[in-house]
């Protein structure tokens, strides 16, 4: 029998805290489940999903408002869509999402984090480059009297 895992790290964020423990709830493996390898999870029943584990109100584990955003969350938070997979919703980490293992979800969230500062400054590096082009056109339609 498999014993739930508290996840107790306080440096966690809260989502990978809810996700680990909502796919780690047996009472809610007909909607959601670790897969065979118990290194990603399966949505089972999308519909199901938001009724039971996104609803309002203070007793939420997982703070998406609806399955679609829920999605768009665990992207930003570092999981992916298991490639290869029959099931649509299978979801994992390469590395760092493993059952009995939460511990490893704080090295996820890390990567995560580096991953959206480096996009963060390769954006700004781009609209600095943009606003120096747009001067530049701007002097030469100047010099042109245009």
């Amino acid at each position: 029998m498999h014993v739930p895992v508290t996840v107790t790290d306080y440096s966690l964020s809260s989502f990978y805290k809810g996700v680990y423990a909502v796919v780690d709830d047996s009472s809610l493996d007909a909607v959601v489940s670790w897969s065979k390898n118990k290194k990603s999870f399966i949505i089972w029943d999308p519909i199901e999903f938001q009724r039971r584990v996104l609803p309002t109100g203070r007793e939420r584990r997982i703070r998406s408002l609806n399955f679609s955003m829920f999605m768009a969350d665990l992207k930003y938070y570092g999981f992916i869509r298991v490639k290869g997979s029959k099931h649509r919703y299978h979801i994992g980490h390469p590395k760092y999402f493993v059952r009995g293992k939460p511990e490893l979800m704080k090295k996820m969230q890390e990567e995560a984090h580096e991953k959206r500062m480096h996009k963060f400054d390769q954006d700004r590096a781009m609209r600095k480059k943009a606003k120096a082009r747009a001067l530049e056109l701007a002097d030469t339609l100047g010099d042109l009297g245009l």
